[in-house]
């Protein structure tokens, strides 16, 4: 074997090196890229459901009032409740939906907040594991379910009270569209507040925490 022989077949093992090399590193580098992307879903997600978590636990004396109130006729100040469990800067854009209920501009805001909530409630079932996922997830529906509850119940107790207002009327106290509605909220506040709950009972939040890793 001559020289240029021995050169060329070292070019070619020195070439095939360097591609072998250069196809290790692109694949760390999508590896960690990869694993810094969940990272940070995982805790964008966690730091949401926390915060909302937080928010039920805040307001226990709360939750039982309207859960005591709900039994017994139509709710007149569902507005408070609304405005405590969208107090977070998750959530504060829509803060103030429930006053302006049929305003397009906060149809708006609220009806991409649902959107974005929906979406937060797959996402958390893909990127954690299942025991962990599945129970966040079920939190998640629950409390977007909710808060489209108190806003449909806001816009059918309008819809009565003006009504009442042009025949002179009070509330009345077995309008079918007002029971449906409560029938409805009460449901979902009783689901929200109850996962909420298993949540911590659970450890949920602080299994999901130790799986947020780099």
């Amino acid at each position: 074997m001559n020289a240029e022989s021995i050169i060329n077949i070292i070019l070619a093992f020195i070439t095939a090196a360097t591609a072998i090399a250069a196809i290790v590193i692109s694949v760390v580098q999508i590896a960690k890229s990869n694993k810094q992307s969940l990272f940070e879903r995982r805790l964008n997600a966690f730091l949401k459901v926390k915060w909302m978590v937080a928010l039920c636990d805040e307001n226990q004396t709360l939750f039982k009032s309207y859960v005591a109130d709900a039994d017994k006729g139509p709710i007149f100040s569902i507005e408070c409740l609304f405005g405590w469990l969208t107090n977070n800067a998750f959530l504060e854009d829509i803060q103030l939906v429930i006053n302006h209920p049929l305003d397009s501009e906060w149809q708006r805001k609220y009806l991409f907040k649902i959107e974005e909530i929906r979406n937060l409630c797959e996402e958390v079932r893909l990127i954690f594991p299942d025991g962990i996922g599945y129970p966040m997830a079920s939190f998640l529906f629950n409390y977007e379910e909710l808060l489209v509850a108190m806003y449909k119940y806001q816009v059918a107790f309008e819809s009565i009270s003006k009504s009442c207002e042009r025949t002179k009327r009070p509330f009345p106290e077995d309008d079918a569209l007002e029971i449906g509605c409560r029938k409805r909220f009460l449901k979902y506040l009783k689901g929200t507040f109850g996962y909420a709950e298993r949540l911590a009972k659970e450890d949920v939040m602080e299994k999901a925490k130790s799986k947020i890793k780099l």
